[in-house]
């Protein structure tokens, strides 16, 4: 079923486009970001169209799994390497943003634009799928964010006025959910970018310009700050090794490092099309070496760099 174009669309579209022209100013008293290794990955083409990637997962093995705009699912080596790819079952009317790989290889998405959650083993064939459009449990209007915890449990956050984080088992069973639309704490304005640390989630409310932080059960720990940091439209965030995490900020076009409590650590990045620059980037995956992986969707590539970070963070 096709549903017609929302008109909160409308007026997402009209704040990305004004965080946009503000995103390549910078205060300039940020604490940089080191990096080095910055190499750029292609996208194959289909046919004459060359599609951007979307969302970004790093596998246990540290393959990197990618969601293009061209409706496939795409899998790297830990090096660049294409090793396989396919498409989704379907992908006339929209195409998926949010996949996660989990522990025995299996690799889930959002499927955006058809309410629902697709299942792939490793080979690319489906084993199951899960939702349907609506507003009860279970059920779906836009699902573009999705991680993990330690049991298979997954985390899938939402957008289209249902705003929302539901809770399902690995097997697809609804267990909870948590969070509505909204600016209050513990509410959301899409909720674009998730992840799982140490019986924590932290979410990127990319509309609301900040990251919260809840339990796993669904309880507000705490919101890191938009006037603090000036994030700049936080699409994604990957953790890294020693619990911190990067936030990929598509309206700054620029990667942000920090701590739990909000530290900011390190900064990179401004909007442009240069080979350390970005163009609304979408997604962002971290392995276990720390090496980053951005879907620099405005570029049509992908940035992989090596990540120079402390050994502390954490909490």
């Amino acid at each position: 079923m096709v549903r017609p174009f929302p008109s909160w669309a409308s007026t997402l579209a009209v704040a990305v486009f004004f965080a946009a022209q503000l995103g390549c100013e910078d205060s300039g008293t940020d604490p940089v970001l080191k990096v080095e290794n910055v190499t750029a990955w292609k996208i194959p083409a289909m046919g004459p169209r060359l599609p951007g990637p979307r969302s970004v997962a790093v596998a246990p093995n540290d393959e990197v799994v990618l969601l293009d705009n061209g409706g496939r699912v795409l899998v790297y080596s830990s090096g660049g390497e294409l090793r396989r790819q396919w498409e989704m079952p379907e992908h006339d009317i929209g195409r998926p943003e949010g996949v996660v790989v989990l522990e025995d290889g299996r690799i889930v998405v959002c499927d955006t634009h058809y309410y629902r959650v697709v299942v792939f083993h490793p080979d690319g064939s489906v084993e199951r799928m899960f939702g349907s459009y609506g507003n009860e449990e279970g059920q779906f209007v836009y699902p573009v964010a999705i991680t993990a915890d330690a049991d298979g449990n997954l985390y899938v956050g939402e957008y289209g006025g249902n705003d929302r984080i539901q809770v399902f088992r690995p097997d697809g069973t609804f267990v909870r959910q948590f969070g509505s639309f909204g600016t209050e704490p513990g509410q959301f304005q899409r909720p674009s970018g998730i992840a799982w640390h140490d019986g924590k989630v932290i979410v990127a409310d990319a509309v609301n310009n900040r990251i919260q932080k809840f339990s796993d059960q669904g309880d507000l720990l705490g919101i890191i700050s938009s006037l603090a940091l000036g994030l700049n439209f936080p699409y994604d965030l990957g953790l890294a090794t020693n619990g911190t995490f990067f936030v990929i900020e598509y309206g700054a076009g620029r990667i942000t490092h920090m701590d739990q409590s909000g530290t900011v650590l390190g900064r990179f990045g401004t909007t442009g099309r240069g080979p350390e620059q970005f163009v609304t980037p979408w997604g962002i995956g971290v392995d276990s070496q720390n090496r980053l992986r951005i879907a620099d969707t405005g570029n049509r590539r992908v940035i992989a760099m090596d990540a120079i970070i402390s050994t502390g963070g954490g909490d």
